[in-house]
């Protein structure tokens, strides 16, 4: 068996090479929507989240508030995202930013482009198996949410 060292070393080339696939990937799309990497990112994030403010995006992201604004003027410019009205109950003080349907569509063409290759890649795979992997990065999930929290990362 392995040493723990080596399965984190795996772990961080596995990273490295999933998100060098999903830029690659993904680069045809953000060319036909003129956006980069990063403004793709921020519109993603949006999908898991519904609406953001520019200072979760910001603490998402891990860049400064300065480089968000400019992400979101662009996006916003593009018609991917747009700003939401917030109720009276809500702080006025905060705006949050939410997809629009093209934005919404950007999303649904990602994750088909995403869903063809992950069917490819667990083809051979039984359904137990896709399961346990499923169950096993579920608590890493958990514990990397778990240790955020904790550290105010």
């Amino acid at each position: 068996m392995q040493n723990i060292e080596q399965h984190i070393d795996f772990m961080g080339h596995f990273l490295e090479d999933i998100n060098s696939m999903v830029a690659k990937l993904l680069e045809d799309l953000r060319h036909e929507y003129n956006v980069s990497m990063e403004q793709s990112q921020a519109v993603l994030l949006l999908d898991n989240n519904k609406s953001l403010t520019l200072s979760e995006i910001t603490e998402k992201q891990g860049v400064n508030k300065a480089a968000i604004s400019r992400r979101v003027k662009k996006l916003i410019n593009l018609d991917l995202i747009q700003w939401e009205k917030q109720n009276a109950s809500v702080d006025q003080r905060l705006k949050y930013v939410k997809l629009t349907p093209k934005g919404q569509e950007y999303i649904k063409r990602s994750k088909k482009i995403i869903s063809e290759v992950a069917v490819y890649l667990v083809q051979d795979l039984s359904e137990k198996q896709i399961e346990d992997t499923a169950d096993n990065l579920s608590i890493i999930d958990k514990r990397i949410k778990e240790y955020v929290k904790k550290n105010q990362l």
